[in-house]
């Protein structure tokens, strides 16, 4: 437990600002109904004194778009991004650290241009061997289609947002510590007893698997396609020597990096600077080939189907794209690539055939499930079991069979439960406990983690406090949502 808040201290309570500069895009796809009336063309939102422009409103709709992504192994769709209703996460975002802002030009707060040079002089990303490089600071946000205005301007909200937050900071008292201390570091003495299935307690016949089937049709869906014609365009084969490489790789060095950020030296990077090289050179026969393409002049040379979990294509152009629709020239594999969506199969009941091992799987698993609770019940009612004594949270060891992490899984079911005795089900086998005996606080953990525990208690207070300031700001301010939604 101790290891996992360390490492994800700054989740465990939900931060208000959320910067509104990416680097790396999403993209916004699909505007949905937008007023354009008067000047609101530019702006999304009104909120106070304080508009929302268009730009911050991409910006970071593609740094939540990308923050979900990451979290889900970078498997996030633009479909799924709309269902979960990802704009509206957005615009209440800004909405909210507009409302701060708004408070803090009325209490006098100010972030100077001095206090931007600042912060631009420390950002490691725009620096070489430690020194703010005015060069690579501007090659950077020119790569990345982003204006140095809209840049510092953003930077000047992130700096005014530190400050109210400072203004607001709250010290966590003593007895606020000790209470933090005590849900953290309370320990039972545990007496478990694993309980498992027999290999062949549980068994489904083909006649319960049909049954379990038609009852649950919509859980088995087909993959949603997309059939594809392709227009591979060859790559030309004009050879570069190392002088016309050189000079190509100067004009845009900034752009070859290793994965720590760090520049490629010339030798380093000369291979995908050749292939880079030939990519620009072979732009403008591509984009011919594009327009013969869509007229019907020139035929595909592929066909694909491809599916949702598709990692090679581009799937937010093509989810988006309408049936017969030809996309612009994109680099696969480095070569170009003209791609036609030919047709669209939405997701729709398997047969019985394609459905039946999934089915199969989820019904033995819910008959163990349920065999499993029913043993584990009975073992309960005369509970005896091996005593394993005091466990905490952060408790790192392996019990009845499970790995660390499982056992992590199982102590942290127990510490989150009230009763003194129960169950937990981990990978196929039932963990009956009994708490034995209990203490509130260890003392030493404490003093150990004193440090992160405070932090804890003001993160806590300050998204309190910040919560309820911001329901007072949105009586204050005025609030104008040009942007309507999907």
């Amino acid at each position: 437990m101790i290891t996992w808040m360390q490492r994800h201290k700054k989740y465990l309570v939900i931060t208000i600002w959320i910067s509104t500069i990416a680097f790396v895009g999403a993209g916004f796809v699909g505007w949905g109904a937008y007023d354009l009336n008067k000047d609101r063309a530019a702006s999304v939102a009104k909120v106070g004194h304080r508009t929302i422009s268009v730009q911050e409103f991409q910006s970071a709709y593609a740094t939540h778009f990308n923050f979900y992504n990451n979290l889900l192994g970078g498997k996030l769709t633009q479909e799924q991004a709309e269902q979960m209703g990802l704009d509206k996460i957005v615009m209440n975002t800004l909405t909210n650290q507009t409302l701060l802002l708004n408070y803090a030009d009325e209490i006098g707060l100010l972030a100077t241009k001095e206090d931007v040079k600042e912060r631009l002089r420390n950002t490691p990303t725009f620096q070489t061997d430690g020194v703010f490089n005015k060069d690579l600071y501007y090659s950077i946000l020119k790569a990345n289609r982003i204006n140095p205005s809209d840049y510092e301007k953003g930077l000047e909200r992130e700096i005014l947002n530190a400050k109210l937050e400072s203004f607001f900071k709250l010290t966590p008292s003593a007895k606020e510590i000790d209470l933090f201390a005590s849900a953290f570091f309370m320990e039972d003495r545990l007496m478990i007893s694993a309980v498992s299935l027999d290999v062949n307690e549980v068994t489904a016949n083909e006649e319960a698997i049909k049954a379990y089937w038609e009852k649950n049709k919509s859980n088995y869906l087909t993959k949603k396609s997309y059939s594809l014609e392709l227009l591979n365009i060859p790559a030309s084969q004009t050879k570069f020597d190392d002088k016309t490489l050189e000079e190509f790789f100067n004009q845009e060095k900034f752009n070859y990096t290793f994965e720590d950020g760090k520049l490629m030296t010339f030798a380093e990077a000369k291979s995908k600077v050749a292939v880079n090289l030939r990519l620009k050179n072979d732009k403008k026969s591509a984009l011919e080939s594009f327009l013969a393409f869509k007229k019907g002049e020139v035929p595909a040379n592929e066909t694909k189907i491809i599916f949702d979990d598709d990692t090679l294509y581009p799937l937010d152009k093509i989810q988006i794209a309408a049936k017969d629709e030809v996309l612009k020239p994109m680099v696969i594999k480095d070569n170009y690539v003209i791609i036609k969506v030919k047709e669209i199969k939405f997701p729709e009941p398997m047969a019985y055939d394609m459905a039946k091992k999934d089915a199969s799987h989820d019904l033995l698993e819910g008959l163990k499930s349920t065999a499993l609770e029913k043993k584990a019940q009975a073992k309960l009612e005369n509970f005896t079991g091996n005593d394993i004594g005091f466990v905490s949270r952060d408790t790192v060891k392996s019990i009845a069979g499970l790995s660390e992490a499982k056992s992590a899984e199982f102590f942290s079911h127990v510490f989150d439960n009230t009763a003194k005795k129960g169950y937990k089900i981990i990978d196929g086998k039932a963990i009956v406990y009994e708490v034995l005996e209990q203490k509130l606080l260890n003392k030493d953990k404490a003093k150990q983690y004193v440090s992160m525990i405070s932090e804890n208690v003001s993160q806590v207070k300050q998204n309190e406090l910040n919560q309820n300031l911001i329901k007072k700001l949105a009586t204050a301010y005025k609030v104008e949502q040009y942007y309507k939604g999907k």
